[in-house]
């Protein structure tokens, strides 16, 4: 006989993790077809594009700093604890402010200087998207703290609360205001500028405690590594969508992110599974408890691959009524990205072992030597099939990134300290 009550408390994290995502995302999908009727496909093309350069800048300017607090988290004491929160609350707000700055002065430079074919106008887009990433730091420290001690009730409320605020703001300014791709993106702004003041209140006691510049030197060498390996890892997802763009078909280009956008929907489900698991397989991996570790990656993969075929069986329908039938020709593109959602979970897995093994450097080899290979696919791929290629080479890509990974981890024997 199974023991239940043995897993319970899995279910119950799992459904709060779930909730949290699930009710502002069906709030989202119930707003979604009015949205659509007030988006072009160039309010899509370009929301879509400049949101695409997010993932490219995203890791450098958070700088995998809340990975380290999740990764050091069961080998300290709770006041060690507190002391590694300060530090990291402290790097999120001025260092990730800094490099924001950085960041939105090279792409500004890039777009303006070197990228010839663009036809979309750089301001104010491309602000509104770089400085609403360093506004989340607090917010998901905050929120990695509540998975770290399987607090799934104020991991819910917090969540909801986030969601429900961008939500009616995205309301306010694309269909009452009518400010297309511009509200689109003002939306997150604002409210990450919103829940980051929170958040300061939150951590008012962490930011008051004394820390030196050197407390951060051993955070800084570890996460250098995985930040320049997550800026990588934009070419598994958000490159297709920018090289696209060069294609020149502004209208098919629209239909493309909308299907891109809709299909990345799962990545709620996705990330709602990996937060219910990810305390278990990071403690598993530390303390070498290899068939447990076992059972909590097999379950993840399974859960996430049935909502993901569920999707593409049922896709015609959802995007007929989440786009109130403006845009049933983004489906084929929806079901193709919907297929990433499983091949990235498995490199996730693989990465999130590397990473508590004490090997990040694997993680900045696989990115490395992948990314070279997508840059070399995408053109061809392009070249042949156009939007279905970027695709294609999207869901692929998390593939090869998994090999390269897996072999660098037969190969390469670091100590694990």
């Amino acid at each position: 006989m199974i023991d239940i009550s043995k897993y319970k408390s899995y279910f119950n994290n799992l459904s709060a993790y779930f909730g949290a995502s699930l009710f502002p995302m069906l709030l989202s999908l119930l707003v979604n077809p009015w949205i659509a009727k007030n988006m072009s496909p160039e309010d899509y093309a370009i929301s879509g594009f400049y949101t695409s350069f997010s993932s490219l800048i995203s890791p450098i300017i958070v700088f995998y700093l809340i990975h380290y607090y999740i990764k050091e988290y069961f080998r300290c004491s709770e006041h060690e604890q507190t002391q590694l929160v300060a530090i990291i609350a402290k790097s999120l707000i001025w260092f990730s402010g800094m490099v924001s700055i950085i960041c939105f002065a090279a792409l500004g430079i890039y777009l303006k200087y070197f990228y010839q074919s663009l036809t979309f106008p750089i301001s104010p887009y491309l602000a509104l998207m770089v400085f609403s990433l360093p506004l989340t730091g607090l917010y998901n420290l905050k929120l990695s703290q509540y998975r770290m001690k399987k607090q799934a009730s104020s991991f819910f409320k917090i969540t909801v609360g986030n969601g429900l605020l961008n939500i009616f703001l995205t309301v306010l300014f694309v269909i009452f205001l009518k400010w297309g791709a511009f509200g689109k993106l003002l939306a997150p702004l604002l409210c990450n500028l919103i829940v980051f003041l929170i958040m300061l209140f939150c951590f008012k006691t962490e930011l008051k405690i004394e820390t030196h510049l050197r407390d951060f030197k051993k955070i800084f060498i570890f996460c250098l590594p995985l930040a320049l390996s997550a800026m990588l890892g934009y070419f598994t997802h958000g490159f297709s969508t920018t090289y696209l763009e060069s294609i020149g078909k502004t209208t098919e280009y629209g239909i493309y992110v909308v299907g891109v956008s809709i299909g990345t929907y799962l990545t709620v489900f996705q990330t709602a599974i990996g937060s219910t698991f990810q305390p278990d397989i990071y403690e598993t991996t530390i303390k070498k408890q290899w068939k447990k570790y076992a059972k909590f990656c097999i379950l993840q993969i399974v859960l996430i691959a049935s909502i993901a075929f569920i999707f593409i069986l049922l896709a015609p329908y959802i995007i007929s009524i989440l786009t109130a039938g403006r845009y049933t020709a983004s489906t084929p593109f929806a079901q193709i990205i919907a297929l990433s959602t499983i091949t990235s979970a498995i490199y996730y897995l693989i990465n999130n072992y590397s990473i508590a093994t004490n090997r990040p450097r694997l993680y900045l080899y696989t990115s490395i030597i992948g990314s070279i290979l997508i840059v070399i696919a995408m053109p061809l791929a392009v070249d042949r099939w156009e939007f279905y290629g970027g695709a294609w080479v999207m869901v692929l890509s998390y593939i090869i990134f998994s090999i390269i990974n897996l072999l660098l981890l037969i190969f390469i024997k670091q100590p694990q300290n």
